[in-house]
């Protein structure tokens, strides 16, 4: 009775937990696929009010990238702040500790300072790429938590249009219905939230000793396929209203080599089913809209979970610096590509937030199971009216609701409204950053020892970093936002690629700090040609011929194909085969390759020495 009472006090909010130490707790959220396909970058379609509230706490970059546009190797490469060729990681199959160097990892660095490192979901790669056992005994204080139901993540329990159950990409379910009764990442949540209860009871009951602040990594699947996740939510994004991809055709000059023919998908029953011809047939567009639609449905579903976390947090823990991250981007039908594999921007972008909580945080975030569980209904938005079904899943699921009429008619009850809480808009930085500046950022932030930049050959230490902190200018504009409601009225931009409301978002002092020259990005390609045996999407380390190196600065994108020796791990300038050249300041999409353009051949050897110099040059000048 008594764990019950104090539960329940923590549940509402009566209990806090400030860290003595003089370090604030931090947490670590890691969204898998994840594109800057949010609210709060100005996506007009997306509806994902927790993690807009979020960003209006802190600072949004809206320029960042991943260095591989691939879950292992990026994971690897930022959970270490070394870029891919240092960890010699392009693929899942090896651990970096044996591969490359003993290198110190971001938790295991907290860890070693003084704090209680927790992971929960997907932070680190599965499988042998983290030893298959995310990394322990180096990186976390307890065995880290994988959700149960994820053993059936490739279960068919995707309905297809003749009622049966199929493994397929477009995948919205019914809960209750699931193996295990649950999915992977309500269970991720619920143990997450649980986590920090018991963290606070045990802190808060330390008979005087000092309280010791936790680093928690939540790593969230979704929207990664399949998009399987809580049918309702498809009612947020009505089939017919869905738009496609406006670039969704080949581009004309795209080298065989930078093509991504999503050999993932087309292994799923609904793709495979659309006998899609190979590599380069489009998926039809009425099709497009049910993938599309899946992925911004498991966005949102991912955005109530992130609700439920980040309410948690800041109920219990005001002293709390929260990083939320892609590991990568993922086409959409953009440039006739699906998933990710590509050095393009929509693969390699990624959404990058920080900030910082307080006491008045807690009721900006509303989520799944405060609302979904209690209501069957999904949270509501104010634009979420007059919603139904599908007409894909209408006629499917009419004798499965028909015992739960509330789900068919959705209560239109308002529970977000975000002018009623907190309607700042983000602190915007417009500059370039990277993945692997998240591990010297966060230290900085918590005021432990700061990372020194890594020499050439770093195969032999341990700590040292290849990205550059953030710190100096996040605490620049923590410093400057004194009041955490203030009036004041800062100038407005609006967002490249939307016209919404959303997409007006203050301008302040982080526009006008220097930032990196360049962001770097590479992705491996077994051949010139797509192909299935050896996957050009995945290649093995011994498969690969080629790297795909991608500099991005300001304004262009340059991508260099050159041959890759697989056993050196070296690159060889002197055989280029392919280039890419792009303008973002008239091409945004990426849709024409101009490196054979004349008025650009000056501009393209300018880039390829800033490409040779390195990521080194390419860093900041101001800290």
């Amino acid at each position: 009775m008594i764990l019950y009472a104090a539960v329940l006090l923590l549940i509402t909010g009566s209990i806090e937990v400030l860290s003595s130490s003089g370090h604030p707790n931090v947490l670590l959220i890691v969204v898998d696929d994840l594109r800057p396909s949010l609210g709060c970058y100005g996506d007009p379609v997306a509806l994902t009010p927790n993690i807009d509230a979020l960003a209006r706490k802190g600072i949004l970059f809206t320029k960042a990238f991943a260095q591989q546009a691939l879950c292992g190797p990026s994971r690897t490469s930022f959970l270490t702040s070394r870029r891919p060729d240092t960890t010699k990681l392009y693929d899942v199959h090896s651990y970096w500790r044996n591969h490359a160097g003993n290198f110190t990892t971001l938790p295991q660095y907290f860890k070693e300072h003084g704090y209680h490192t927790v992971s929960a979901g997907k932070v680190f790669h599965p499988g042998i790429v983290s030893n298959k056992s995310d990394d322990q005994p180096y990186s976390w204080s307890e065995t880290p938590y994988h959700p149960p139901t994820q053993a059936f993540k490739q279960d068919p329990v995707c309905l297809g249009p003749d009622g049966g159950l199929y493994t397929n990409i477009y995948c919205p379910v019914q809960v209750e219905q699931q193996p295990g009764g649950s999915l992977p990442d309500i269970q991720t949540t619920e143990f997450a939230t649980s986590w920090l209860q018991e963290w606070a009871l045990k802190q808060e009951s330390g008979n005087g000793h000092e309280k010791q602040p936790f680093f928690l990594a939540v790593g969230y699947h979704k929207p990664h396929i399949p998009l399987k996740f809580p049918l309702e939510f498809l009612d947020a994004y009505p089939i017919a209203n869905m738009p496609l991809a406006p670039n969704r055709k080949r581009p004309p000059g795209l080298p065989t080599v930078a093509w991504n023919p999503w050999n993932d998908l087309r292994r799923r029953h609904d793709i495979n089913a659309l006998n899609v011809s190979y590599p380069y047939g489009p998926i039809p567009d009425s099709y497009a809209r049910y993938i599309r639609q899946g992925y911004y449905g498991a966005t949102t579903y991912t955005d109530s979970l992130v609700g439920d976390l980040l309410g948690t947090v800041s109920s219990l823990f005001p002293d709390t610096v929260v990083a939320l991250i892609g590991d990568h981007g993922w086409a959409l039908g953009e440039h006739q590509e699906w998933s990710k594999f590509s050095n393009f921007e929509v693969a390699t972008k990624v959404p990058f937030i920080v900030a910082r909580l307080n006491r008045q945080s807690a009721p900006l975030f509303n989520g799944f199971s405060k609302i979904f569980k209690k209501t069957n209904s999904i949270y509501m938005h104010p634009s979420f009216d007059n919603l139904q079904f599908s007409t894909l899943y209408k006629t499917q699921l009419k004798s499965r609701l028909s015992d739960k009429p509330e789900m068919s008619s959705f209560r239109k009850k308002s529970v977000w409204n975000s002018s009623s809480l907190d309607n700042r808009s983000p602190h915007i930085h417009n500059g370039l950053v990277e993945l692997v500046d998240l591990f010297p950022t966060l230290v900085d932030l918590a005021g432990i020892s700061a990372l020194f930049p890594c020499p050439d050959d770093s195969r032999k230490i341990k700590v040292c970093t290849e990205g550059s902190s953030l710190s100096p200018l996040i605490k620049q504009i923590w410093d400057l936002d004194l009041s955490p409601y203030s009036n004041k009225t800062q100038p407005r931009r609006t967002l490249q690629g939307g016209d919404s409301s959303k997409t007006r978002m203050k301008v302040k002092a982080a526009d006008k700090l220097q930032g990196k020259k360049a962001a770097f990005s590479q992705y491996p390609r077994p051949g010139l040609q797509p192909s299935v045996e050896p996957d050009s999407d995945q290649p093995r380390l011994h498969e690969i011929k080629v790297m795909g190196y991608s500099m991005r600065t300001n304004r262009y994108r340059y991508t260099v194909w050159l041959k890759f020796n697989n056993v050196t791990f070296l690159p060889d300038w002197d055989h280029i085969v392919s280039e890419e050249l792009y303008d973002h300041k008239v091409d945004p999409d990426e849709n024409f390759n101009l490196c054979r353009k004349k008025v650009y051949r000056h501009k393209k050897k300018h880039l390829k020495r800033i490409f040779i110099q390195g990521w080194r040059q390419s860093a900041p000048s101001t800290r």
